[in-house]
């Protein structure tokens, strides 16, 4: 259950989702539930009535709906969109989630020659380094690390504790056989409403930038090596691995654990699967998963 910022009606709702509201406009909500545990002044979403538990009772509960499902039944306050979890998502960000403020916060360190939007908010411990560019409407949360010349787009969010723009891990030989660091220098650009989970690390080109496409959704504990290029809209789930210049196309979505060796691409509207670790080149529109990964399907 989460409690609205500041209770609104069900009319406002439908305006806002613009989809048609069937019932009582002046039916207050007042928190977002699952349609498991219905409350009075709730809101949930359903794919359809079969999905509600047999014996509620109407009271004082709004529901979106997809059109294409069984009409209304009596009583309910109903409001038709085509997508409810889609319209339920934006419910949340727009009643229930609180506003980004803003602001740098005064524990900040800002390098010089860092340019931040007025319209960006920047938390408590966050660190930005020389020359870097914070875009529009941006947030920063607590104890983000950003490196030199790192640029981040417009509405973007990095979640606590991520290091962006960090050497990446490039080693040498020199003529005695020791190992030393071959400096990375070309940085990282991320696009537009991209969004960056916790303790995730996203390192710096060797010359060229690694770079990650605009409506990238990356979870926690991620980490994305050197001259990686992560295309549009692709998602990321928890403790994924890229090795260094790994190519994904748009819409890629890579499963918890799996690991990329160096140098794969992969096209767009590819599947990686939970733990696979891929070794080899992947084509569009594939599933593929297992140790090494092998294929699987097409989408």
């Amino acid at each position: 259950m989460a409690d609205a910022l500041v209770p609104f009606t069900a009319a406002d709702a439908a305006a806002f989702l613009g989809g048609q509201l069937v019932g009582n406009p002046a039916l207050i909500v007042a928190r977002a539930v699952t349609a498991a545990n219905l409350q009075p002044d709730s809101l949930a979403f359903l794919k359809s009535w079969a999905r509600l538990d047999a014996g509620r009772q109407p009271d004082e509960r709004v529901l979106l709906l997809a059109p294409a499902a069984e009409a209304p039944q009596p009583g309910w306050t109903v409001i038709l969109v085509e997508e409810p979890r889609l319209a339920f998502a934006r419910l949340l960000q727009e009643f229930f989630e609180e506003k980004h403020r803003p602001g740098i916060d005064p524990t900040a360190i800002i390098a010089p020659g860092a340019t931040i939007d007025p319209s960006a908010q920047i938390g408590p411990y966050a660190m930005i380094g020389v020359g870097a560019r914070i875009g529009p409407r941006t947030v920063l949360r607590n104890h983000v690390t950003i490196g030199r010349r790192v640029t981040i787009g417009s509405d973007c969010l990095v979640k606590s504790s991520s290091v962006i723009g960090e050497e990446g891990f490039g080693i040498v030989t020199d003529q005695d056989g020791n190992n030393l660091r071959l400096p990375h220098v070309g940085s990282v650009i991320i696009g537009d409403h991209v969004e960056i989970g916790a303790l995730n690390t996203v390192c710096s080109g060797t010359v060229e930038p690694t770079r990650i496409g605009s409506y990238v959704k990356t979870d926690d504990h991620v980490h994305i090596a050197h001259n990686c290029i992560i295309g549009e809209n692709s998602i990321l789930t928890a403790c994924a691995e890229f090795s260094g210049s790994v190519t994904l196309g748009q819409r890629v979505w890579v499963g918890p654990n799996a690991c990329l060796m160096n140098g794969i691409s992969v096209g767009d509207g590819a599947m990686i699967g939970l733990g696979a670790v891929v070794t080899k080149d992947v084509a569009e529109r594939v599933v593929v998963a297992g140790s090494p990964a092998r294929f699987i399907r097409r989408t």
